[in-house]
């Protein structure tokens, strides 16, 4: 509960901060026809600013008025490990990258909060742009562990010392090839580092005598790296927009970091498809493959499965989404913790 009353605190404190923002800010994007009107705009403008042709260039040269650059929809969402994306993988486009031109964008923070059978996950994030290709985001992780070291209890181990742990993260990604360069189908290419820091983990090895040592665990930090190809259909479905994007992600980590780190990288898949039917909705799937770093334990450690999310993103202005999200998580730890869910509330300044 305590968990729960710092997102909510955290939750007032966002609204108290939107509600100082004047209310004479215009909602650009919905000023347009529709949503997809904007993003096709807006697509147009960063191709136009790598000096390719976009449909807002092409609209100006056929006499038609340019919809200016404004601020856009406060989407993606932000993912527990803080970049850019859905609940659980990164999409290519940024969060708050700004109009083309812009040196440092305004920084976008969000509160997750995710339960999955007996765990539970707060994540915090903070996100920003430079130059509009490069992000830098943060997030604070505190998982509980539920059931886990009560099982670890009756099979006649020492006591964990805790019943949650924290891990950081750092993420550092850039985009690599703009979309629509060579040609319209030419997706954007991101790539993306990704440093870990659980001491929790560390200091669990150490109360059980190094035992999870022998079953692959090495440290409680450890390395990611991503690439992520990422392409826009401004009249993709219904004429709405669509965005797809599929990743690779190389890493040693076990449950995302959240047990630690092995000796060896692994090469994962994580792909994501949203939709946006409204103005104030996007619909969004999202498939992460997981793999164990570690050698079963019983009923203790089990193997890792892939991960599945549904979402729903409430665009409630330019600065702030609430999303709901349900996930098939397979096992976790100690256990099957399928039909999770959880929500986020992300605001963009």
């Amino acid at each position: 509960m305590n968990s729960l009353r710092f997102g909510l605190l955290l939750l007032a404190a966002i609204v108290v901060a939107y509600g100082a923002v004047p209310a004479a800010r215009a909602d650009r994007f919905y000023d347009q026809e529709d949503l997809s009107l904007y993003l096709d705009t807006a697509a147009g403008d960063a191709m136009a600013a790598e000096g390719q042709p976009g449909e807002a260039a092409a609209a100006g040269e056929a006499g038609g008025e340019a919809a200016k650059p404004g601020k856009g929809p406060p989407l993606p969402l932000h993912s527990l490990e803080g970049v850019s994306g859905g609940a659980i993988t990164p999409m290519a486009y940024f969060c708050n990258a700004g109009p083309p031109g812009t040196t440092v964008a305004p920084p976008s923070l969000s509160y997750t909060y995710l339960v999955a059978g007996s765990k539970v996950v707060n994540s915090v994030a903070y996100s920003q742009v430079f130059f509009n290709r490069i992000e830098f985001s943060y997030a604070w992780n505190r998982v509980g562990l539920g059931d886990f070291p009560g099982d670890v209890r009756g099979a006649g181990l020492p006591h964990l010392g805790r019943t949650h742990v924290h891990m950081h993260n750092f993420n550092l990604r850039g985009i690599i090839v703009p979309e629509g360069t060579g040609g319209e189908w030419m997706p954007m290419i991101v790539a993306g580092v990704h440093f870990k820091h659980n001491p929790s983990v560390q200091n669990m090895d150490s109360r059980l005598g190094g035992r999870p040592n022998a079953l692959g665990f090495e440290r409680g930090s450890g390395v990611d790296y991503t690439v992520t190809f990422g392409k826009m259909f401004p009249k993709g479905f219904l004429k709405r927009p669509v965005l797809m994007d599929f990743g690779l992600r190389f890493t040693e980590a076990a449950q995302t970091g959240w047990l630690g780190f092995g000796d060896t990288y692994r090469t994962n898949v994580e792909a994501n498809i949203a939709w946006v039917p409204f103005d104030w909705l996007a619909i969004g799937y999202e498939y992460k493959e997981k793999q164990n770093p570690y050698r079963r334990a019983g009923n203790l450690i089990g193997v890792e499965d892939a991960w599945h999310t549904i979402l729903l993103a409430w665009i409630i202005n330019e600065n702030c989404t609430l999303a709901g999200v349900w996930g098939h998580l397979g096992n976790i730890v100690n256990g099957e913790e399928n039909g999770g869910w959880g929500v986020q509330l992300k605001y963009q300044f």
